[in-house]
């Protein structure tokens, strides 16, 4: 019976989730990390923008900048074009940044950010979103993202959305 009682109680131990018994996460989930993953492809033609080689744009001339006209955080990487060797890259725009976004845990946010394909070619995309604490950390309840007044992801416990943005 004593073992039966011991096995029982490792089995519980081991089961419970380890922030539960204050022994911290492995890697807490954070809203810091939150993001649109961004492909630009261009409507007319339907290739992508930022193709890795001969691109219609230059990925150097891209700035992304948010409401208040401060540099946005984003970055760059290679993705493969479907049913294809060729690669492309996909730009993760960052949308939480402390502290201007605290109050998104009391309620929803919306903001935008500046899109600048070269100097005289902009565009804007739209997101709301509202964060919630976690046992380990942070995350986002509701996220949503608009192109020209037109919802193009909306999502629930996720902190990213895969996004694809014509450019007429």
């Amino acid at each position: 019976m004593r073992l039966l009682i011991t096995l029982s109680s490792l089995v519980l131990l081991f089961s419970v989730n380890s922030c539960t018994l204050g022994l911290g996460c492995e890697e807490p989930p954070t809203v810091f990390g939150s993001a649109a993953i961004v492909s630009f492809i261009d409507r007319q033609s339907g290739k992508y923008l930022y193709i890795e080689n001969n691109p219609l744009y230059n990925r150097d001339s891209l700035k992304i900048f948010d409401d208040s006209g401060a540099p946005a955080r984003f970055s760059l990487s290679l993705a493969e074009i479907p049913n294809s060797f060729l690669h492309y890259y996909q730009v993760a725009i960052y949308i939480y940044k402390d502290p201007d976004d605290k109050v998104s845990f009391s309620h929803e946010i919306c903001k935008n950010f500046i899109i600048k394909y070269s100097q005289n070619e902009t565009d804007t995309l739209k997101t709301c979103f509202k964060s919630r604490d976690e046992k380990c950390g942070t995350g986002l309840e509701t996220l949503k993202f608009f192109h020209k007044g037109t919802l193009i992801s909306s999502s629930e416990e996720k902190d990213y959305a895969l996004i694809d943005i014509y450019k007429d």
